[in-house]
């Protein structure tokens, strides 16, 4: 088969291997015996020999189709249609590189961003080419993945320092994939293990969250150790300080607050405002997994390389043997009961004119449907407000279990901990329903 009838074939899927370029031509063998080639449609079809050359063995065939995969050595685990590549195409990652595409400037220019937006970001954080103030040096948990460091009598967060044009998470972004083990160069097969992950995975390594261990420090807190989600950890968390961040008087903006996305914060049971005289435990998921065990479980179909669509499934829980009878993630209504103390906290904050939907100025308070709708993250704070440490705390623990998604199972019992408490604080007793603190 020409190369112009294969790239026809595979329809998208040749697209993918121009861009690799090497790594199509490898599928090519030495001229060898006709062998027996499925169809990508599953019919059965005479095999075409190679280019001219001295003759060899019979091969395996170049595009065999398993259950609709393309099984090419040279082209799994990554491509065809239960490939890394299209399962990636299916993840928030590769959404949210789409819609950041027209906001290049502000993802990848010199500001914070970049950190983990831009394609290199984790990679240049980990080597240490990042920005810091004139006069200040960077953290010294960069390798750790922190991100905030002592700036006189406060905080300073690194800047991106790459070359970057493009925000996307790919695979170079969390893989140290070089010209040495990256199959389209070399037109060697991928060989399971190659792609090592840039953080540290070892068994006591751990990453850092940016909560420090007392005010006028900049430390970090360890997130625990969890092995090659410590990946994940890396970005998805609050950016904020919350130590250091909440004063005894802070000015409002819509940007005040944790980031979106701040996982770890509450998964690691330690990134929230902790009221004082407060203890605090965490849920059995804690106990038996990290954030790879719901969010990337193997794939049989695709040699048992994990799923980059980062989706998690009801049936992971079950299969994995903690739920006995699950068909959803509200299990023993747990994520109901999240569901209702946000909408309480949203209630007590927006009674108090904390919270606003307006995108720009003239800033307006949330109205009856912005407050029945449910889509609690896309609440800002109310710009102009200057409010005291225990009403900002409240108000930054509502963001965070509304920006950390999954109604609270990252860390159930963690998350209704920082809700019943941050209620309280507000309203001045127990929360509707919860008489008593979990």
């Amino acid at each position: 088969m020409t190369t112009t009838k294969r790239l026809f074939a595979l329809g998208s899927v040749g697209v993918l291997l121009i861009a690799g370029g090497t790594a199509l031509f490898a599928c090519e063998g030495p001229e060898g015996p006709p062998g027996a080639t499925a169809s990508l449609e599953g019919g059965a079809g005479q095999g075409q020999p190679g280019p001219a050359g001295p003759a060899g063995p019979q091969g395996a065939s170049g595009l065999a189709s398993v259950d609709g995969g393309l099984t090419a050595s040279c082209m799994l685990p990554c491509h065809g249609f239960k490939g890394v590549v299209e399962q990636w195409k299916t993840s928030t990652h590769y959404f949210g590189a789409i819609a950041n595409t027209d906001e290049v400037p502000t993802w990848t220019g010199a500001g914070s961003c970049g950190g983990c937006h831009s394609g290199d970001g984790l990679e240049q954080r980990l080597a240490g080419n990042v920005g810091v103030a004139v006069g200040f040096t960077a953290p010294p948990g960069l390798a750790s993945g922190q991100l905030n460091y002592k700036k006189g009598a406060g905080t300073g967060e690194i800047t991106y320092a790459g070359q970057s044009k493009v925000a996307i998470v790919s695979c170079i972004t969390c893989h140290d994939i070089t010209a040495a083990n990256d199959p389209h160069v070399t037109g060697a097969n991928y060989t399971a293990g190659t792609f090592k992950l840039r953080v540290k995975t070892g068994p006591n390594d751990q990453m850092l969250i940016e909560k420090s261990s007392d005010a006028g420090v900049v430390d970090g807190t360890p997130a625990g150790k969890w092995g090659v989600s410590n990946t994940c950890i890396s970005c998805h968390k609050s950016r904020k300080d919350v130590t250091n961040y909440i004063t005894a008087a802070n000015t409002l903006s819509t940007y005040w607050g944790p980031h979106e996305a701040p996982q770890a914060d509450i998964f690691s049971g330690k990134g929230g405002y902790h009221f004082a005289g407060k203890t605090f435990n965490n849920s059995t998921h804690q106990t038996v997994a990290g954030c790879a065990s719901c969010h990337m479980v193997k794939v049989a179909a695709n040699g048992n390389i994990p799923d980059h669509s980062m989706r998690p499934t009801v049936a992971t829980c079950a299969a994995a043997g903690c739920h006995a009878v699950v068909n959803t993630f509200d299990v023993a209504g747990g994520q109901g009961i999240v569901k209702g103390q946000l909408a309480e906290l949203e209630g007590l904050l927006a009674g108090l004119t904390l919270l606003t939907r307006s995108a720009a100025a003239p800033y307006v308070p949330m109205t009856p449907g912005e407050l029945a709708d449910k889509h609690y993250e896309l609440d800002k704070p109310m710009p102009g407000n200057t409010i005291n440490d225990l009403t900002a705390g409240a108000l930054y623990n509502y963001l965070l279990v509304a920006r950390g998604s999954g109604w609270g199972v990252h860390n159930p019992t963690y998350t209704k901990q920082l809700l019943w408490d941050s209620i309280f604080q507000l309203k001045g007793s127990a929360p509707s329903g919860a008489p008593t603190r979990p």
